[in-house]
């Protein structure tokens, strides 16, 4: 296996991990849901949740900028191994919009289990 597919391996997998992002979401906006693993760890139980609806408000815009940026950053991946070049510059903005946008939900995620359990 060479190296460029190994980085498109993992390309792959950050999409797939933004399209179970956008599944969350989906769950948490639209039903109403809190999906153990990704918003919460797996020793907290959602059912005691104290305020749902400001939990559901302070996390699904995180929730949201993280998965768009595993699919922008994912695919941009999968672009520049498959279909032509991207500029170093561009890369490298997506990838720190990635990671930033990362570090920001997991700084959410711990910040909302103090304040909502």
């Amino acid at each position: 296996m060479d190296t460029n597919s190994m980085f498109s391996i993992m390309d792959i997998i950050v999409v797939a991990c933004g399209i179970y992002i956008f599944y969350a979401y989906y769950l948490l906006v639209v039903k109403k849901e809190i999906k153990q693993g990704i918003l919460i760890s797996q020793k907290t139980d959602p059912k005691k949740c104290r305020d749902f609806e400001n939990y559901k408000q302070y996390m699904s815009i995180r929730l949201l900028a993280l998965g768009i940026m595993a699919i922008v950053s994912g695919g941009l991946g999968l672009y520049q191994d498959y279909v032509g070049k991207v500029d170093s510059v561009v890369y490298l903005i997506v990838y720190i919009l990635f990671f930033g946008s990362l570090i920001w939900y997991v700084a959410g995620v711990r910040k909302a289990e103090k304040l909502y359990w």
